[in-house]
């Protein structure tokens, strides 16, 4: 069990806060309808499970034709909430004769008969699902396939990511995962894993199942923080337009990634649940009031807000998990002496580090650069007499020359030996650098991948 300790307790958003505050009476009218939703959606041109078909009352039941419905479907009420009263179906099982009753197979195998199903559709119609207890209409949508990213952490189902949008402002994500016991279904109640996403980078984190602290999918094995989250950026902008299309202030998107089609807004919410808070391992309240004032012109500055205030939380994981810092292209360090950092560019395609001869002369290696500078470096280097130059310059002047082959052809530095202070980490090491003239460049010190042991490089930073 979870335990939350008292200063946490005080961000979380509770179910009362909720409802008073932050529940959007014209956005709930449409969200508590699929079909409302989904046609609102798609007059924005966002994409959304197919419908295959509706039954709305008695007469339509007694006339559908069952036989065209196809081999794979789900079944749900118009009206339904948290997950009640779906059905997913996927497959026809093969009749043994021409008087067995048509039946479907189910994510947990068992078999669904014609009665039954008809039986099923009766107590949507009478409104056993709805949220209102009112008269409902059943709901044929195509079985979105699953990726094969997501097919190896469940066993059944279809996972799907939550999008909690406040005033078009994504403020918290989670991926839904089924298990055995949730019979397929993504929905935490049931049973499902919900997994915290770092909003920043579409990163896995943090893993619940049933307000547990887990680290690998109960049924599978596989863990469940660093999942990266295909179409992450796609997503974001999904449940931004998803909520400027329904109109709310508040709402919870729901996405689900087709093996065919990417992305699809399965459902939106305006009382979505709020367990994402545990999930994530912080509370709503705080990121509510963090985006309160903020107005945003587009999708895209919404989604960089977002990213700026609200990422992060997986870099602490994934150096839990990895023992490596997670840096971005560019780096505050100290050289050697110096005591005023200096912003680096992190180059992963050179193996050696470079700094400018003025940051050379600034530590104390100016006597290296006069004794380089007396040499007659040929001007026909080549691949083929470029090592050879290197060891006789190097036996001949008592300096330490590297040969550097680069986009400019091939070429000759000194090199020199210094500390190499990451800043705001407790890395630092002793390397060589070479010495080049980078008064024409933005910037003076390059980082190579010899010296990058220590981190994990993300471009998105």
């Amino acid at each position: 069990m979870i335990v939350i300790s008292k200063e946490k307790s005080k961000k979380l958003l509770g179910m009362n806060a909720r409802n008073l505050l932050f529940i959007d009476k014209s956005a709930t009218a449409i969200s508590n309808s699929k079909i409302k939703s989904k046609k609102r959606l798609k007059d924005f041109n966002i994409p959304v499970s197919k419908t295959i078909a509706t039954i709305k009352n008695l007469e339509e039941f007694e006339n559908f034709d069952f036989s065209n419905l196809p081999l794979s479907f789900v079944l749900k009420p118009n009206k339904g909430l948290g997950g009640e009263g779906i059905i997913i179906v996927y497959g026809k099982k093969k009749k043994k004769s021409i008087d067995e009753e048509d039946s479907w197979i189910m994510p947990n195998k068992e078999v669904i008969t014609l009665t039954k199903l008809k039986s099923h559709i009766l107590d949507i119609l009478n409104g056993n699902f709805s949220i209102n207890s009112g008269n409902d209409t059943a709901l044929f949508e195509e079985r979105v396939k699953v990726i094969p990213l997501f097919s190896k952490f469940t066993k059944q189902g279809l996972p799907d990511i939550r999008i909690i949008v406040y005033r078009n402002i994504p403020i918290m994500a989670e991926c839904r995962i089924p298990t055995i016991e949730s019979k397929g279904k993504a929905n935490l109640h049931s049973g499902g894993v919900g997994v915290g996403i770092d909003i920043a980078n579409g990163v896995t984190t943090n893993a619940i199942l049933k307000n547990s602290s887990i680290e690998i999918h109960p049924d599978t094995g596989e863990r469940l923080s660093g999942i990266k989250i295909p179409y992450w950026n796609k997503i974001l902008e999904m449940s931004i337009l998803s909520s400027i299309a329904i109109n709310a202030k508040f709402i919870g998107v729901d996405i689900a990634i087709d093996k065919n089609n990417g992305p699809l807004i399965l459902e939106v919410n305006a009382r979505p649940g709020l367990a994402i808070q545990i999930a994530n391992n912080d509370g709503l309240k705080e990121r509510l009031l963090s985006v309160s004032k903020i107005k945003t012109k587009n999708p895209q500055s919404s989604i960089r807000i977002a990213k700026e205030i609200f990422g992060g939380e997986i870099e602490e994981e994934v150096s839990e998990i990895t023992g490596k810092i997670i840096i971005g292209k560019k780096v505050k360090v100290l050289i050697g002496s110096m005591r005023t950092p200096i912003e680096a560019k992190i180059d992963s395609g050179a193996y050696r580090s470079s700094i400018s001869e003025d940051i050379a002369k600034e530590i104390g290696y100016n006597n290296v650069l006069e004794k380089f500078n007396k040499i007659d470096i040929p001007s026909n280097l080549n691949i083929g007499n470029i090592k050879i130059k290197e060891e006789e310059l190097t036996k001949r002047y008592h300096i330490k020359l590297k040969s550097i082959r680069s986009v400019n052809g091939f070429s000759i530095r000194p090199v020199i030996t210094a500390s190499l202070e990451f800043c705001d980490t407790d890395i630092n090491i002793e390397t060589d650098f070479t010495i080049a003239q980078r008064s024409y460049m933005r910037y003076p010190i390059i980082i190579g991948r010899k010296d990058l042991s220590n981190f994990l490089l993300d471009v998105t930073k």
